[in-house]
């Protein structure tokens, strides 16, 4: 997970600055780091449903807070994919006005 963090980060950082060439390469960059980081995503709600239905509790709100803390992931990963997909979009904006 670390990589593809480290990768989205240094995309952003690099559109920021505006150190890039192609704006299209940029975008693949950063839609290609967006799969994996969704793939984790899918991984990491597997392992939170596991935690939610195998805790012993009957309260909902129990076992979905035991869950939330012993995979806090899957919040991580719900949260950077909403800013790398807000970054996405606006290199998408920026090459339909080019």
């Amino acid at each position: 997970m670390e990589k593809i963090l480290k990768n989205i980060t240094d995309i952003v950082r690099i559109y920021q600055n505006n150190e890039y060439k192609s704006l299209f390469e940029l975008q693949k960059d950063l839609s290609c780091s967006m799969f994996f980081l969704k793939e984790m995503q899918i991984s990491y709600n597997q392992e939170w449903n596991r935690e939610y239905h195998n805790h012993s509790s009957k309260v909902n709100a129990v076992k979905q807070r035991h869950a939330d803390i012993t995979v806090p992931e899957l919040y991580a990963c719900r949260k950077l994919y909403e800013g790398a997909n807000n970054v996405f979009l606006a290199i998408g904006r920026e090459i339909k006005m080019n």
